[in-house]
């Protein structure tokens, strides 16, 4: 069989290859002309473009935890950072970049940020000590040298999240959960700082706590959720919900009170009744889920997000059902950040990521050499996050 070829006269490349390669800045209702133009923000200065570095700060070790937004107390930006190494550093954030005020090191290896409690840092790291630390402050407002002023060594493993009210300190080891009083309101009360108000031991690895209307609420390597009443004198047990996999995460009391919703390894999002556990609904996410749990309220609705080790961040109604899914390519362990209408969280992909609240839509991406398991800090329009490449990132948003 033979071809002919036909030259194509109607065609002319140097017109019909041309591509427009403007873009038209989204902002309020407008859309973009291109989807990639949803990357940029609209900006008097081109060299803050969304998710541009301009500062890297490297530490001694990983960092996994959160970074903590510190309240001083005559004004100014500050961050605490914590990582594998030990290190608590103080940052100050001024002019657009970050510096250290302040590092001490502290043997052993802080997964976890630290809460803070009346001016105290409490710190656990992964050998279950416990550090108070101090933050203190120059007449001049400026950050001072930090004094540890309690420690306690738990002589247990300790990989959870440390929870506080204004007076009780939460601490989740491998098998108990521990109360020490946190109270530091006044020299007299401040000599009963880290006394031990009671120990409850449970039968199996626990997560990290979540604190109800006189309820703690964990989850456990047993397949379990459960739910103690608590007082200053210890706890008294309530329900045990039973799940098809270990529930790692924390779970989480919906802003409206109507629901726990704990997370689990066997892929499901369950929403209990707090007061009896009772199922109110359940999601398949059809992964592990391994992520903190967050909501927002629109208007009188509230809503959910969480990500599973597929890679897949959800966001479900108030009644369980999706309003969106973002897929990336990593586990999502991570601690999420709400700014304004956007979700920040990073990826064991590398990536950090900002999401449309409303839409799950892309409007930032940012590329590190490590995992994002910790939420960032935003001063103006510049986000700050840890990774396990040992860097604090510095970013446009």
């Amino acid at each position: 069989m033979g071809f002919a070829f036909r030259e194509l006269k109607l065609f002319d490349p140097k017109t019909r290859l041309l591509v427009d390669e403007t873009f038209k800045i989204a902002v309020s209702d407008q859309q973009a002309e291109d989807p990639l133009a949803d990357l940029l923000v609209a900006s008097a200065n081109p060299e803050e473009a969304p998710g541009k570095n301009f500062q890297d700060f490297r530490t001694k070790g990983h960092i996994t935890g959160n970074l903590i937004s510190i309240q001083a107390p005559k004004g100014g930006n500050y961050f605490l950072c914590v990582n594998h190494k030990g290190e608590v550093i103080l940052f100050e954030y001024s002019q657009g970049k970050i510096a250290p005020a302040w590092s001490i090191t502290i043997p052993g290896a802080f997964y976890r940020a630290p809460v803070i409690v009346n001016g105290v840092a409490f710190a656990v790291n992964k050998q279950g000590t416990i550090s108070a630390i101090r933050l203190n402050w120059g007449e001049d407002g400026k950050p001072t040298e930090p004094s540890i002023i309690w420690q306690k060594s738990l002589n247990q493993t300790v990989f959870s999240k440390p929870f506080a009210t204004e007076k009780v300190l939460l601490i989740a080891s491998m098998n108990s959960i521990h109360a020490f009083d946190c109270y530091s309101g006044s020299e007299v009360e401040s000599g009963k700082l880290g006394r031990k108000l009671w120990e409850q031991r449970i039968s199996s690895t626990v997560g990290s706590p979540e604190l109800g209307k006189g309820s703690v609420f964990i989850g456990s390597e047993d397949k379990s959720i459960y739910a103690f009443s608590y007082s200053a004198d210890g706890l008294t047990s309530g329900w045990k919900v039973k799940t098809d996999g270990p529930v790692r995460s924390k779970p989480y009391l919906s802003i409206k009170g109507n629901y726990l919703l704990a997370a689990s390894m066997d892929g499901v999002l369950y929403a209990l009744e707090p007061n009896s556990g009772k199922a109110q609904w359940t999601f398949p996410a059809r992964a592990a889920i391994h992520s903190e749990i967050i909501s927002f309220l629109d208007g009188n609705d509230e809503y959910f997000v969480f990500g599973n080790d597929e890679g897949t961040i959800f966001c479900l109604n108030f009644y369980g059902k999706l309003q969106w899914k973002f897929n990336t390519d990593g586990r999502i362990r991570c601690e999420f950040l709400l700014h304004n209408n956007t979700i920040y969280f990073g990826s064991e992909d590398n990536h950090l990521y900002g999401l449309n609240k409303t839409t799950g839509k892309l409007v930032l991406k940012y590329n590190t050499d490590g995992n994002i398991n910790g939420a960032p800090v935003i001063f103006d329009n510049r986000l700050f996050i840890g990774s396990t490449d040992n860097f604090i990132h510095g970013i446009y948003i």
